[in-house]
């Protein structure tokens, strides 16, 4: 084997160990570019659930925001329900002062009832205008406790109104309060989202970042190829020559020594010796010959 045949070998021994390592690196850029993708699709897909619920949380809160609206007429309405039956226990109180214990005055008009009825008109003589004013005094007195328990009615009609109205309250904080959970919910999964199509996109990135790497390690061997290719088609076409040249070499020996069998051939017969067949071939040529 020559010393270019030899170069040859090695080179080319180097041009396959490139391509066999170039596909080697078309397989990794395949894998890392489907895991990019993947990467990039699970994050997008976490993305869209992140937006979802960050859109019911925002529903949610929306709708909150318009029951706390209602809430202002109805602590408004509280309010004055409670200045309202504050004011009705100041009035109760006040006709209170300076009354009697209602159930005493009520046994008191009872004994002097009973008294005028039982007692002889001789020994209600003297007695009696007293008796009547006392007991038509006492009668006014409970006149006067009707008024207030009239009053103290009509509190009890503000305190059932209020009643009603704490209760419309406390039905909606009830209802902002569960609305308040399911918004909470919805925030810490938009949460979690979010932060999963973080973390996968950010290993897209990573993935993405080996992929153009790879890439670029097949643009240098592209480039060493580039390099060898030449002085490996340069080296097969000078062998080609070579062995052309050599071919050519060996047929003009045969092309020699046929010119000397037909020189002799000729000598045969111009001293008039007997030729043979192919001495005959040698001088005319073979037909069959182009």
């Amino acid at each position: 084997m020559s010393i270019d045949e030899k170069k040859l070998d090695e080179l080319e021994a180097q041009a396959a160990e490139l391509r066999n390592t170039r596909n080697e690196l078309f397989n990794q850029i395949k894998k890392l570019r489907e895991e990019r993708d993947r990467l990039n699709k699970t994050a997008r897909a976490a993305r869209d659930q992140a937006q979802k619920h960050r859109g019911e949380r925002d529903r949610i809160n929306s709708k909150v925001q318009e029951i706390k609206q209602s809430l202002g007429p109805l602590f408004d309405d509280l309010s004055e329900k409670n200045q309202t039956l504050a004011q009705a226990n100041r009035a109760i109180r006040e006709e209170y002062k300076g009354l009697p214990n209602k159930k005493q005055v009520q046994e008191d008009l009872k004994r002097i009832e009973w008294e005028v009825m039982t007692t002889p008109t001789k020994e209600m003589l003297g007695r009696e205008d007293e008796l009547i004013q006392r007991a038509a005094d006492l009668r006014k007195t409970l006149d006067e406790f009707k008024g207030i328990e009239q009053k103290q009615d009509k509190k009890q009609d503000y305190l059932k109104e209020r009643k009603g109205t704490l209760e419309e309250i406390n039905a909606l904080r009830e209802e902002i309060n569960g609305l308040a959970e399911k918004s909470q919910e919805h925030h810490e999964r938009m949460i979690l989202f979010y932060e999963q199509a973080d973390k996968d996109k950010k290993r897209a990135d990573e993935v993405h970042g080996r992929y153009v790497e790879k890439i670029k390690e097949v643009e240098n061997i592209k480039g060493e190829l580039n390099i060898i290719m030449p002085d490996i088609n340069a080296m097969r076409d000078g062998l080609k020559a070579s062995d052309l040249k050599h071919a050519e070499l060996r047929k003009m020996n045969v092309k020699q020594r046929a010119e000397a069998m037909k020189q002799a051939a000729i000598k045969k017969m111009e001293n008039g010796e007997k030729l043979t067949f192919e001495d005959m071939k040698l001088i005319y040529g073979d037909e069959d010959e182009d």
